[in-house]
C-alpha cells in the first residue's frame, strides 16, 4: 500500500495524513507519527480529528501522540 501511495504521489497530491494512517494500520507507529507531524506542519484540516479517528487508536498511548496533541492545541 505504501508503494502504491508513493507511486500515486508522483502524479497527484497524497496527503500526509493518508500516509500516516496506512503506516499506523500496518503497525509502524514510528513512521505513522512522523507523517502526522508532517500533516501538522502543513496545517492539515485533518488534525481536528486526531482525538476521535478510530484508525489512530493503536497510537493513542504513545507519548509522542500526546505531544502532537499538545502541539496543535488539542490536549487537555
Amino acid at each position: 500500500m505504501i508503494d502504491r501511495l508513493t507511486e500515486l504521489s508522483r502524479s497527484r497530491y497524497v496527503s500526509a495524513e493518508s500516509q500516516a494512517i496506512v503506516y499506523i494500520g500496518m503497525g509502524d507507529s514510528e513512521r505513522g507519527i512522523e507523517w502526522l507531524k508532517k500533516a501538522a506542519d502543513q496545517r492539515s484540516s485533518y488534525m481536528v480529528f486526531l482525538k476521535v479517528d478510530p484508525r489512530l487508536d493503536a497510537i493513542r498511548s504513545d507519548p509522542r501522540f500526546a505531544e502532537l496533541l499538545h502541539r496543535i492545541g488539542l490536549s487537555g
